[in-house]
């Protein structure tokens, strides 16, 4: 008897087991169980955490699920209360209300002070926060910065624990969106004098405001619980959030169908596949693509050369036959996303006919004639891209591009994406296929990279022209006028051919499909998981 016992379970174990492998491969994609962590692949490395130091959209990702600011975007993408629960705006001043039960990780209430503390931290030179020009537009911010005026003449001031006032130099349509990014969350000035060098680099080193915290924080892998202490915690359904880092796209795949990822940008490999199942999130991120010159390199001076290489890139082959994403050919800086006054920018200003798209025969003139001017016959210069699968293939492209319609030889060097980002601020290349995705929805997010008030290269290109445009657009209040010395400026950029614009990218992203609710933030590209839950 006890014999037949043991071969039943022999049997029964088995078939359980085979059971287990069929229902593993057969399609499902639901999640087991909704308390299973949705898992995330960010896709590349982080550069921090620390919120007010942000300076790339893949640590964001990870801030804007344990941080939050005085505002947030809601479903539609308008603006609600986020850690204040009501704001009124008089003249140049914004006067905001903190919510009674808005509390830190540690149960401690936030107060405006926090925010105080946060704002003079950024403006700080010392802390080195990339985009603390973000917060220029506060009355005195930038005089504070440079070390001139003394913290009780900066714009913000706390009126009592639960009232914070900040006045503004000027009317600034997109203010309200800075509000909802990393850099103006708060910090509590005790936890961080605790912590100082070390804040948000180890897990202890946290403190918590957002819908999530982190309870494990790995080399690849960051493990996300919800903040009980959240104000809105009790509407937040979706209990975990796995962020992990896998580069391989191919190997991406794999993970997908294995279902070891949830969420995770995809490339073009099986984006067919993903299209016809309808697990993917298409979107134009507002990201352009784009060659960058140094403009240190004598031959780059000439601005022949460098029309000649605008002017020869056949963009629609690049988009349709290297991409094959959906990223949509860009004669100009600004993506069609940015609003504008009109909230159809360009549409006012159509980027079509700036510049005729693979012109190889005056290309090809423009290109004898910088030879001459710099009395040379041939010419090699350096290219410089990431070493992702996509950009190999587009480097690979544009070399062709180059010596096949130019007779211009190059040589290409792939390098892993930090080390390009570091080689690009060093000046340690020729050409490099270079990127930048807007931070708010406005202009100004494009044209302040190429603002730079260090008095070179400005018998190059008209630089010093350029550079007080956009610092006029910056005090200028939304209007017509506004958006036409945007284009002024955009056109500065792309008639000198200071950049060679290539493309606007357009992201897809696989989600599992029992996944509902997740907002997406174009101009970031942040997945907001605010409104999510997980289908049963």
């Amino acid at each position: 008897m006890k014999r037949n016992t043991g071969i039943l379970f022999f049997i029964l174990a088995v078939v359980l087991l085979v059971t287990g492998c069929f229902s593993k491969n057969n399609g499902n994609t639901k999640k087991s169980k909704e308390k299973d962590p949705i898992v995330f692949n960010l896709g590349s490395d982080y550069k921090t955490l620390d919120p007010h130091l942000f300076s790339e959209m893949i640590g964001a990702q990870v801030d804007s699920s344990i941080f939050e600011g005085l505002l947030r975007l809601d479903e539609n993408g308008n603006y609600t209360g986020g850690v204040a629960e009501s704001f009124k705006e008089d003249g140049n001043k914004l006067t905001f209300k903190i919510r009674e039960n808005a509390k830190w990780s540690d149960g401690s209430k936030i107060t405006a002070n926090d925010f105080l503390f946060a704002f003079k931290r950024v403006l700080n030179p010392k802390t080195a926060a990339q985009f603390a020009e973000m917060l220029f537009p506060i009355k005195n911010a930038e005089a504070y910065y440079e070390g001139k005026v003394q913290e009780n003449e900066l714009g913000v001031r706390v009126i009592d624990e639960g009232t914070l006032e900040i006045t503004l130099e000027y009317p600034v349509s997109y203010f309200k969106y800075i509000l909802t990014l990393p850099v103006t969350v708060p910090l509590k000035e005790e936890f961080y004098n605790i912590h100082k060098d070390k804040y948000a680099i180890k897990q202890d080193s946290f403190l918590f405001n957002g819908p999530y915290k982190i309870v494990s924080l790995k080399e690849n892998e960051i493990l996300l619980e919800k903040n009980e202490y959240y104000w809105n915690s009790k509407n937040i359904k979706i209990p975990e959030i796995k962020y992990v880092i896998s580069k391989d796209f191919k190997v991406v795949d794999d993970l997908i169908k294995n279902r070891e990822i949830d969420m995770s940008r995809v490339e073009n490999y099986h984006l067919e596949k993903y299209k016809k199942e309808g697990t993917v999130d298409t979107f134009l991120n507002g990201r352009v693509w784009y060659l960058d010159f140094n403009l240190n390199n004598k031959y780059l001076q000439n601005k022949k050369l460098r029309k000649a290489i605008l002017l020869v890139i056949d963009r629609k082959k690049y988009v349709k036959e290297i991409k094959k994403d959906g990223s949509v050919v860009a004669k100009s800086l600004i993506s069609s996303i940015i609003s504008g006054h009109s909230k159809k920018y360009r549409e006012k200003y159509p980027d079509t006919d700036n510049f005729k798209d693979n012109d190889i025969e005056e290309a090809k003139k423009l290109y004898s004639e910088a030879l001459k001017e710099l009395g040379i016959s041939t010419l090699k210069l350096n290219l410089l891209s990431g070493n992702s699968d996509p950009e190999k293939l587009e480097i690979q492209f544009l070399q062709e591009e180059l010596k096949t319609k130019l007779g211009l030889e190059t040589n290409v060097t792939v390098v892993p994406f930090k080390e390009r980002l570091n080689r690009t601020r060093t000046g340690d290349y020729d050409i490099v296929l270079n990127t930048w995705s807007p931070k708010f929805d406005d202009a100004l997010s494009y044209l302040e990279r190429w603002k730079k008030n260090d008095g070179k290269n400005e018998s190059i290109w008209s630089k010093k022209q350029y550079n007080l445009l956009v610092e006029e657009i910056s005090k200028m209040p939304s209007g017509d006028e506004r958006d036409k010395k945007t284009n002024e400026a955009e056109m500065i950029l792309v008639n000198e051919a200071v950049i060679v614009p290539l493309y606007f990218s357009v992201e897809n992203h696989y989600i599992n499909p029992s996944i509902k609710g997740i907002v997406r933030r174009s101009i970031t590209g942040i997945a907001d998981f605010n409104y999510g839950y997980i289908e049963k």
